[in-house]
């Protein structure tokens, strides 16, 4: 695989080192927190972290996901830990080109299975990993979470 996926008007790529300032941009496209430039280069130096970013062009961005290599005993998954879509590019096709992205992605590394979960009243979210081939598995799942000052 090339890295990339382009359509007329979408480029989905692969985020490597050296797309810190891509990675930085992107998250502040979608969420509050600030990442540093020192925080966006250890992720993509990470060989479990993952980001594929979908673009209008070379410029606007419309989608990203991203997510971890798990290894574990007999084989290794993918997890998505987000997948985003700008509001404006939703039901645009932006978010099934991504997953297609990342299929060929964890075909390419021999990856058993790659896994998202969501909740149970996003049916958006629903019917596009659905659209996209995926499979439901196990609904609704609880989480635990363990803080490590508590």
């Amino acid at each position: 695989m090339n890295g990339n996926i382009s359509r007329p008007e979408m480029q989905v790529v692969l985020l490597r080192s050296g797309d810190e300032a891509l990675l930085t941009e992107t998250a502040k496209a979608f969420n509050d927190e600030a990442v540093s430039h020192e925080r966006a280069a250890m992720l993509l130096n990470d060989p479990c972290f993952f980001m594929v970013v979908a673009r209008l062009g070379s410029s606007e961005i419309m989608g990203r996901i991203y997510g971890h290599v798990l290894h574990r005993f007999s084989h290794s998954d993918l997890l998505l830990y987000e997948v985003d879509v700008a509001d404006e590019h939703r039901r645009k096709g932006v978010g099934k080109a991504m997953l297609e992205f990342v299929k060929s992605f964890a075909r390419e590394r021999n990856y058993r299975e790659t896994w998202v979960l969501t909740e149970e009243d996003n049916a958006p979210a629903q019917a596009l990993y659905a659209s996209a081939g995926g499979v439901l598995e196990a609904f609704p799942t609880a989480m635990y979470v363990f803080y490590p000052e508590r």
